[in-house]
């Protein structure tokens, strides 16, 4: 979904594979540059110089260091799995498609914890209330976690998962990343929609 902020606004996509690897490369420096030297050192000079381009080079695809981080948050939600790629996952590692869909939003930018509370910040930003919210839905059910919920069963599941991934990821809590994190929001998740009645994806481990 495209940001709606015009001050987040990408200039333009990459189309060919050498456009591809710089803006990649431009992403994985502010990562970088964020999580090791902290925002006073996340400037697009400094974004460009470790990526290796040019400045000029950074800003044919981005205007400014926020539309870069609007960029990072959009390219990791395009990596959460669909529902049917869950399942081929969990019959293959005999965990539920419900462990494996939640792991895979607990462990965006797992390397990168104060990149993606900044990404996340600035996504936040430039979507809007509303826009935030189509993207939560979509991603719910997208992942299967909506069959047979009612619309307020989906409100609230939703913003009970994104509210506590996201609150962990702004806190920087040292728990995000541990199997007991995991364990809990497995829990909650089941707990809610066993007592919903939705059981499609609260089978197995």
């Amino acid at each position: 979904m495209a940001a709606k902020n015009p001050s987040v606004k990408q200039r333009r996509h990459p189309q060919q594979a050498r456009a591809n690897s710089t803006y990649d490369a431009i992403l994985i420096a502010a990562a970088q540059i964020l999580e090791r030297h902290g925002e006073p050192a996340f400037t697009t000079n400094r974004i460009a110089e470790r990526a290796g381009v040019s400045i000029g080079s950074l800003y044919q695809y981005f205007q400014n260091k926020q539309a870069i981080l609007v960029a990072l948050a959009e390219r990791e939600e395009t990596r959460l799995p669909s529902n049917e790629r869950l399942t081929a996952s969990a019959e293959r590692q005999n965990e539920s498609a419900l462990r494996l869909g939640l792991r895979a939003y607990i462990t965006l930018l797992p390397d990168h914890p104060a990149a993606r509370a900044k990404a996340l910040d600035e996504i936040t930003k430039a979507r809007g209330p509303n826009g935030v919210a189509s993207e939560i839905d979509a991603r719910c059910s997208k992942a299967g976690l909506y069959e047979g919920l009612s619309d307020t069963d989906r409100f609230v599941l939703s913003r009970a998962i994104t509210g506590v991934v996201q609150s962990a990821v702004r806190e920087q809590h040292v728990a995000l990343s541990s199997r007991a994190f995991e364990d809990s929001l497995v829990r909650l998740v089941r707990a809610f929609l066993q007592s919903a009645g939705s059981t499609d994806l609260v089978s197995a481990t």
